[in-house]
């Protein structure tokens, strides 16, 4: 068996065992019952893997900002020591999440721009600096769309921003923005994926355009739904990448006349099929949209045999658990019921 491949096996035996410390349905019961974002800490310190990023912790003074903070931050410690295994972070597809990192970084700043905040950026997660190819500190600076586009000249983000020009007010247009930093992301990936085989870039492509259909869905229903918007208007915004969703198959959703028929319409899907026969109510189309993508990742790292799919799978798996967490900090902080807060769990 030559290196490479030993490598692989590797990783993914790893990836299986820290998936093995993940929430239980236990833990969460217990989570959503708890007083307050003390007694959540506590619990997750003394009998979670978390106790690893909150070993440090007075539990008892914690508010909910930094705890939310620290397991934004443990996301991050997970990826690098998993790259850093067998040293896979040299591999271009493995630098997916430093391109996500940086990528939200910019949009942060440019959310800023238009706001015309005087003050500087808070929202950057200077913790993973040292991952990332553009200076957090400098960045946190920027002022105007001009200073951004100067700031990113050297980076491959300036082609892909350049050609955008702000308003008489100084704003640009955000989903623009987002559209083509999204679109250069998934560019990136899908070249990076043909480096493995046959049957790992398959089904990471896979992976990877089910999210990208899902996505679209949710964000072409809210702009049906909320503002009204018609097909051309939501087609402009959507991400031009297709997987089981056809361009013809999502442009056809998007045409439809309001919302009650674009959920009809996502129901004859192959993803709306799903949620029929999981008995779901069709109308909960966020929820079904991130519980399709968490129990596609769940099986893709159950038969995973390589270590591509498998860093995919749980990374993923992982961002959905840290989410299920700040739902139940923030609905126990509001003083919602424990029912209310474990519908929104994706288990």
């Amino acid at each position: 068996m030559d290196k490479n491949r030993r490598s692989y096996n590797a990783t993914v035996a790893k990836i299986r065992a820290m998936y093995g410390k993940r929430l239980t349905p236990a833990d969460y019961t217990e989570l959503v019952n708890k007083r307050n974002v003390s007694d959540i800490a506590d619990y997750l310190k003394k009998n979670t893997h978390y106790a690893q990023a909150l070993d440090q912790i007075d539990t008892v003074n914690i508010h909910r900002g930094m705890l939310e903070d620290l397991l934004n931050r443990y996301i991050y410690e997970l990826y690098r020591k998993i790259t850093k295994f067998e040293h896979i972070n040299k591999q271009e597809f493995y630098n997916y999440k430093i391109l996500q990192a940086e990528i939200g970084v910019i949009l942060s700043c440019i959310r800023h721009i238009n706001a015309k905040s005087d003050e500087q950026i808070t929202d950057i997660p200077i913790y993973i600096q040292d991952m990332l190819s553009i200076d957090m500190i400098e960045i946190a600076k920027v002022r105007t769309f001009e200073e951004l586009l100067a700031f990113l000249r050297k980076t491959a983000y300036y082609d892909v921003l350049k050609n955008i020009e702000a308003d008489n007010n100084g704003k640009v247009d955000f989903t623009m923005c987002e559209v083509k930093l999204r679109s250069y992301y998934l560019s990136r990936i899908e070249k990076s994926v043909q480096a493995w085989g046959k049957k790992e870039a398959e089904k990471l492509n896979s992976m990877i355009l089910t999210d990208v259909d899902l996505i679209n869905v949710v964000n072409s229903y809210r702009m049906k739904a909320y503002f009204g918007e018609d097909e051309k208007e939501i087609k402009k915004n959507m991400l031009p990448f297709y997987g089981r969703l056809s361009m013809e198959k999502q442009e056809w959703i998007y045409s439809a006349s309001d919302e009650a028929e674009f959920i009809n319409r996502f129901s004859k899907t192959y993803y709306g099929r799903q949620v029929a026969e999981w008995g779901r109510d069709m109308n909960d189309l966020d929820q079904n949209a991130r519980l399709l993508r968490y129990r596609y990742a769940k099986l893709a790292l159950k038969s995973a045999y390589s270590a591509p799919v498998s860093v995919y799978s749980f990374m993923f798996l992982m961002e959905v658990e840290i989410r299920n967490l700040i739902s139940i900090i923030e609905g126990v902080r509001y003083g919602i019921p424990p029912k209310q807060i474990e519908s929104l769990i994706i288990v």
